[in-house]
């Protein structure tokens, strides 16, 4: 008896890189709410709604956290169809957040050296998911 085969519009989830992927938004996600609690605790914004807002400084806008829940869900299924697009958005997403802070003034805000410390490790996280599925698209793509 022969093992099954993939058709063409599935393939196997690579469950590590699936796993990892999950895991990084999942951190993402953490930090964001630690990032909106040291905004409003250091009176960087007045509201934890203004911490999660389009100005936000130490976390993403709530608007991103979703898409990337959104994203991270469609970059781990198995169809093709999917999966190939949402990595490829969750691609543009982190690449996004590391410039959105030269144009929001994000990187230039007066901000403690714990919170530049914390803004930054934001922002490595962001890439590093970006680069994560980046490598969930090459491996999708030769199949």
């Amino acid at each position: 008896m022969s093992a099954p085969t993939a058709t063409p519009t599935t393939v196997p989830a690579a469950r590590p890189l699936s796993s990892a992927l999950v895991a990084g938004v999942g951190l993402l996600l953490a930090m964001d709410v630690a990032g909106a609690i040291i905004s409003l605790s250091a009176g960087l914004s007045p509201t934890l709604l203004d911490a999660l807002g389009p100005q936000a400084r130490l976390s993403a806008p709530i608007p991103m956290m979703i898409a990337q829940v959104l994203l991270v869900v469609g970059a781990t299924r198995r169809r093709r169809g999917v999966a190939v697009p949402a990595s490829a958005l969750l691609v543009v997403a982190g690449v996004l957040a590391f410039m959105s802070g030269f144009y929001d003034g994000g990187y230039a805000a007066d901000l403690t050296a714990g919170q530049r410390v914390f803004q930054i490790a934001l922002v490595t996280a962001h890439l590093g998911v970006g680069v994560l599925a980046g490598f969930r698209l090459v491996g999708l793509l030769r199949r």
